[in-house]
């Protein structure tokens, strides 16, 4: 070897040894055939905190918890990389104080010309700070799992008990609603008729929120609205209730523009949903103008429209207004219909389990429609 080239090794090697000694996020060292540590870097003080001067000449095990020194595994991983080449890690590792970090370990064995083995290289990095980010977000997805499974079983018992209550009620409610008509019919007093017509009002009204109670658990605990599909005219299911809603409104106006329209569905639950629906027009609506009941039909649907003019519901709240238990322009807002705020969510399934619709329009100029839409057969039919 000319001096030329000696010299250019010599400088080779000192640019290395300057490199390895400037990192700092890594602890670069080499260990000797027995594992004794010979060189130690900038990175090696910063993460282990040992100097040069107190861990050069130790064996390596000082940086390994003392149940890993009593298990062999210091002299396992110098086995493993002197065969396979290469050793790689992640454990916990112990600083000079005593404290654990989470580390990155890599061993490699370094060879002579001749081949035999003379050392080894080590590069550990403290990954602490990334286990902990990891653990907190495993925490984190467990805090939430817990919740929200916990949220589902607070939901489910709700659901459950509003189904047994909703029962457990109807048959005290029918019991005042026969002692009501009973008490009427065996009295002239006018005033004991008057408190009747009451209380069979209350009992009825307290009866449709029952109802109201179920349907809405039976279509959250998946059981569905059952429909009792069969042959019908559309007309003969809207004009009694149209005639109905007149009785209770003698002062509004109603009017009901439907031709022959026969289809295949189910009569009581479509009758529910347009009580429910022009109602709500004629409490909302402005009481100088009529409510509009107008059906129509293509070859594949049906449609009742039911318009009302008067204050108009904003769009934004049109995603909402079908939400259980939810106030809305439509429902919940007057002392006449206060209730639960579940008749538009079971209207809605209702239709939905018809395979139909509900459509709004509402603006201004030309007030607020709700288009009930209908396939000629309902689904499943």
């Amino acid at each position: 070897m000319s001096a030329n080239q000696a010299r250019a090794i010599a400088a080779t090697e000192e640019w290395f040894r300057l490199l390895v000694e400037s990192v700092k996020d890594y602890a670069i060292f080499i260990l000797d055939t027995n594992g004794h540590v010979t060189t130690w870097n900038t990175g090696a003080e910063r993460i282990k905190g040992y100097t040069a001067a107190e861990i050069v000449g130790k064996h390596f095990s000082t940086f390994y918890p003392q149940e890993d020194v009593a298990a062999g595994k210091c002299e396992r991983e110098l086995e493993v990389a002197a065969r396979e080449g290469r050793f790689e890690d992640e454990d916990w590792r112990v600083r000079k104080d005593g404290s654990r970090f989470w580390a990155n370990v890599v061993i490699t064995p370094l060879w002579s010309q001749a081949g035999d083995l003379i050392g080894f290289a080590k590069v550990t990095r403290d990954l602490s700070e990334r286990r902990q980010a990891e653990e907190n977000l495993r925490a984190l997805a467990a805090a939430e799992h817990a919740a929200s499974a916990e949220k589902s079983r607070i939901h489910q018992f709700q659901e459950r008990f509003l189904a047994i209550l909703g029962h457990d009620l109807l048959s005290p409610l029918a019991s005042i609603d026969i002692g009501a008509s009973i008490l009427r019919m065996q009295s002239d007093d006018p005033v004991i008729v008057q408190v009747a017509d009451r209380m069979r009002a209350s009992s009825l009204r307290m009866a449709r929120m029952v109802e109201q109670i179920l349907d809405f658990t039976r279509t959250r605990l998946g059981g569905g609205l059952a429909l009792a599909v069969a042959p019908m005219d559309l007309r003969e299911a809207l004009t009694p209730i149209v005639n109905e809603v007149r009785m209770a409104h003698p002062s509004a106006t109603v009017q009901l523009r439907c031709p022959e329209l026969r289809g295949a569905w189910d009569r009581d639950r479509l009758q529910q949903v347009f009580s429910n629906l022009i109602g709500n027009a004629l409490v909302h609506g402005d009481p100088a103008k009529p409510v509009t009941v107008t059906a129509g039909s293509d070859a594949h649907r049906v449609w009742v429209d039911v318009h009302n003019e008067g204050p108009h519901i904003p769009q934004e709240l049109h995603s909402a207004l079908f939400t259980p238990f939810r106030g809305s322009q439509r429902e919940s807002n007057s002392p006449k219909t206060a209730g639960l705020g579940l008749g538009l969510y079971i209207s809605n399934e209702v239709v939905l389990g018809h395979g139909g619709q509900i459509e709004i329009r509402s603006n201004a100029a030309e007030g607020t429609t709700f288009r009930v839409a209908l396939p000629r057969e309902a689904v499943g039919s």
